[in-house]
């Protein structure tokens, strides 16, 4: 594998600890996918009451999605990875601030590093991509969301202190994909839990269902498993815990990663820099 592959490949998942870690709820949100104004009847597995719930969480999503560029937040992360024989390569311990959509959108507090490993740089921004800037009702609409997906209702269990409506998920079969997104959704199928309450989501859980070929035609992503669960709400997000875990490909390398992250302490940027 080139370097520059490699990056790619590391980026794909590393993403999840900068600004895009901040809107997985967002995005999950979105793939469960109810927009404003679809009406219940799309799909005979959801009841009114719960299509409801999915077009409020959209909203909320909506909401911190906007929100992002004024955030920041404190993660810790543990990542582990190992070649493509399953022989660890290397653990890495660190703690950092992350800014989404800031000049600098990271910067460690601490980094602990044992045999070869990588850790998302912090001493850059990104260029953002131009899906980041589409609003979540659109991106539902344009990639068929209500009819892409089968849903069916579950029972409720405590999340957060709160009551959650579990709701499982999986891709119709054989269903068009004009686009690599598109491709992507038809591989996935997870369980999301929504806030009774508040329709928030506040937990999730997501798997590749068969290899999916990524951006390069020689780099396939063989498994990809994303867990996020809220663990005590506050007024933005609260603390909160996300496990990201894959294995990439291609002729000459195999690569496995698992993250565990941790995120907490939430604040609005402007509000730090009013302060003494």
């Amino acid at each position: 594998m080139t370097c520059k592959t490699r990056r790619s490949a590391f980026a794909l998942i590393t993403a999840s600890t900068r600004s895009k870690q901040l809107c997985l709820a967002a995005l999950c949100a979105v793939t469960l996918g109810f927009a404003p104004g679809t009406h219940a009847q799309a799909q005979e597995g959801v009841n009114p009451e719960v299509a409801r719930m999915l077009e409020l969480a959209v909203r909320e999503a909506e909401q911190l999605r906007q929100q992002l560029p004024t955030l920041q937040y404190e993660a810790t992360m543990r990542v582990q990875e190992w070649d493509g024989r399953g022989r660890l390569r290397g653990t890495a311990r660190a703690k950092a601030i992350m800014r989404p959509g800031a000049e600098q959108p990271m910067t460690f507090l601490s980094r602990e590093m044992q045999g070869k490993v990588r850790l998302p740089k912090g001493d850059k921004g990104s260029k953002k991509e131009d899906d980041d800037n589409i609003p979540l009702d659109q991106f539902a609409r344009e990639h068929q969301i209500p009819d892409r997906f089968e849903f069916q209702l579950g029972g409720t269990e405590e999340v957060a202190g709160g009551s959650a409506r579990q709701i499982r998920f999986q891709p119709k079969p054989n269903f068009p994909a004009k686009n690599r997104a598109d491709k992507f959704l038809n591989t996935i199928s997870g369980t999301a839990w929504l806030n009774e309450e508040t329709n928030k989501l506040v937990k999730f859980e997501m798997r590749l269902l068969r290899p999916f070929r990524l951006f390069w035609i020689i780099a396939v992503l063989k498994e990809l498993k994303i867990e996020y669960e809220l663990l005590t709400p506050a007024e933005i997000i609260g603390r909160s815990k996300m496990k990201v875990f894959f294995a990439l490909t291609t002729p000459v390398y195999s690569i496995r990663q698992l993250h565990d992250v941790e995120l907490d302490n939430f604040r609005r940027r402007d509000t730090l820099a009013a302060a003494p």
